[in-house]
């Protein structure tokens, strides 16, 4: 056993052990039984399993953090290590903890790598995640060269005396010297006439598995990975910062901006086939071109026009502008907004964005039947910020009332009573496309008051004494889910009104894949922060998910693996981020730590 004195340079087995404790709650995402860890101790210190558990004992509610599991078992459900983490602990896991300036934590980062690193003057994980990587490569290669030990050629078979020595006229001395060298013109400057390029590539394969030479693609990549060890306040510090000062900026103030309802009289632009005598109908520069999903490769024109771009507030803005708010569209690198991932329809087999768009513009009512976070709201968001709609969303339930749709009559500021508009009502004024979400939990009054709307685009608010025919450009949209148990709150549609929608089902990503390349262009943005590897497999998981064998399983949707991402970021074990997400959308008859054991195998 180690020594008992907590000041001397070898550490105690406490030590060693709150470290190790440590190390495995990160690795395993979570808690871990007690005899899991006083077993697996063993590898990095002399200590029986009794002697591991009898520290514990003795550490509890001061470095350990002690619980049970739903069979009774001890757990260890925190630790707060002492003092620093002994080496035998580091050389266990594959080296230190992370931290912000070591760059030895870096995969593919030894000693000389680091010294490298520094000798070019970059002296943090910041700094170094912000250069150029062509000038990375150039300077760990210049670093390690210098520090290239003189070979020994005459272990290289192939290579004759005079070779060797012909090598050495040229100021190849050193294994990395030989594969950095130029075949070509090592053999023009040979003095040899057996010297050829061709023998030059032989040797330069038997030297590849002994030198590390890096080029601009490696140094990316070690760029990328010290960007996802930096800590995650660094950057949302700076991103709150600048959107304050955007804000401020382009509304001469950064405090809150109130719109009374009845006075939004600004309306949507006119379609662009209208006001430009340059465009047909039908021309593709006029309407909604589906090109995306399975459309990519032979784009679709839709024939649902978009309409001028006259500023209209409630057009769908990117996470770029100033005042997108929290329903902003996600960007790529490129200030691109990120387009959705868009399915097949189950039934139509044809893409999703398409068929709504054909249906938008042909003005029928649209219903959209699909799991949480299958991106029916993302979808909606995205062909009103292409074709310049405004985009109106409504969160109905059972106590939602016509009024509540409509507006309700109040008196104005002389006591005289009057109609005030609410958001239906004010969509249908202006010409936005208005998305009533969870449509069938209303009460069927409500729900019924919306039918002469949808039979004859018009409609008769007798509270209001008012019969409205809409905008041209409005549209009615509603979103569900499906009644099943997972969605207990969800009803059946009424027949009746279930009729008159055209209705799509919109499930989630059809690939691993398209969910993958999703996930990135919506969480990687700028600096990447979750590596592919890992994105492809907490999709993977998120797809056994959604099995219908597996109904005791909590299901993961897209917006929810964002979460997961974000804690992954905020710097959470991938294993620990989908613990997490796992409980907290589990319905109460489904059991998260069901699926723990079977995420293990996967993260």
């Amino acid at each position: 056993m180690a020594s008992t004195d907590d000041g001397a340079d070898t550490p105690t087995d406490q030590q060693i052990l709150s470290h190790f404790v440590a190390r495995k709650l990160r690795e395993n995402g979570g808690t871990i039984s007690i005899p899991t860890v006083t077993y697996a101790v063993s590898d990095v210190a002399d200590l029986t399993a009794n002697e591991a558990g009898a520290l514990i004992t003795n550490g509890r509610g001061t470095i350990y953090t002690i619980g049970r599991d739903q069979h009774g078992e001890g757990q260890v459900e925190g630790v707060d290590p002492i003092g620093a983490e002994p080496a035998v602990v580091a050389e266990r896991f594959g080296g230190p903890a992370p931290t912000d300036a070591d760059f030895i934590t870096l995969d593919g980062v030894d000693e000389a790598v680091e010294a490298a690193l520094v000798a070019a003057g970059y002296g943090s994980l910041e700094e170094l995640s912000e250069a150029d990587p062509e000038t990375v490569a150039t300077k760990i290669n210049d670093e390690l060269d210098a520090r290239a030990e003189v070979a020994d050629f005459d272990d290289l078979n192939g290579l004759t005396s005079s070779e060797i020595t012909d090598l050495q006229h040229q100021d190849i001395t050193t294994k990395r010297d030989l594969a950095q060298a130029d075949p070509q013109y090592v053999e023009s400057q040979s003095q040899s006439s057996t010297l050829r390029a061709a023998k030059i590539r032989q040797v330069q394969r038997r030297v590849a598995d002994d030198v590390d030479i890096w080029d601009t693609s490696d140094a990316q990549s070690l760029m990328t990975e010290a960007h996802r060890q930096l800590p995650a306040s660094n950057e949302i510090a700076a991103t709150q910062i600048e959107r304050h000062k955007a804000r401020k900026e382009t509304l001469g103030h950064a405090g809150a901006v109130i719109t009374e309802v009845e006075e939004q009289t600004d309306t949507v632009g006119e379609p662009l086939a209208v006001v430009r005598d340059d465009l047909d109908p039908a021309d593709p520069e006029a309407n909604y071109v589906s090109d995306i999903g399975r459309n990519e490769p032979a784009p679709v024109n839709t024939g649902f026009p978009i309409l001028k771009d006259v500023g209209y507030d409630l057009v769908p803005k990117p996470d770029t502008h100033p005042d997108a708010g929290h329903s902003a569209l996600p960007t790529d690198e490129d200030g691109e907004v990120v387009p959705p991932t868009v399915p097949v329809e189950r039934d139509l087999q044809l893409p999703l964005d398409e068929l709504i768009a054909k249906k938008l513009g042909r003005n029928v009512p649209v219903r959209i039947v699909g799991p949480r976070g299958s991106g029916k709201n993302y979808l909606m968001k995205y062909l009103c910020y292409k074709t310049n709609r405004g985009y109106r969303s409504l969160d109905v339930d059972k106590a939602t009332m016509p009024q509540d749709l409509f507006g309700p009559i109040a008196p104005d500021e002389n006591g005289k009573l009057e109609p005030k508009n609410a958001e239906v009502k004010q969509g249908l004024l202006n010409g936005d496309v208005i998305v009533l979400n969870e449509f069938p939990v209303m009460q069927a009054g409500a729900a019924m008051s919306l039918h002469q709307l949808l039979n004859e685009n018009k409609i008769v608010i007798k509270s209001h004494g008012q019969e409205i025919e809409p905008h041209p450009q409005a549209r009615v949209v509603i979103t569900m889910n499906p009644p099943t148990r997972e969605y207990r709150d969800s009803e059946p549609m009424n027949s009746a009104t279930r009729g008159r929608f055209r209705s799509f089902w919109q499930g989630y990503p059809d690939t691993v894949e398209d969910e993958v390349r999703a996930l990135d262009q919506q969480v990687n943005t700028g600096q990447p922060v979750v590596d592919e590897q890992t994105l492809e497999k907490i999709v993977e998981f998120a797809h056994r998910t959604r099995k219908d064998d597996l109904s005791n399983w909590p299901t993961l949707s897209t917006r929810n693996l964002t979460i997961v991402c974000e804690h992954i970021a905020d710097g959470a074990s991938p294993n620990a981020a989908m613990k997490n997400v796992l409980r907290m959308v589990a319905e109460p008859n489904q059991h998260p730590e069901d699926a723990f054991e079977s995420l293990g195998e996967i993260l």
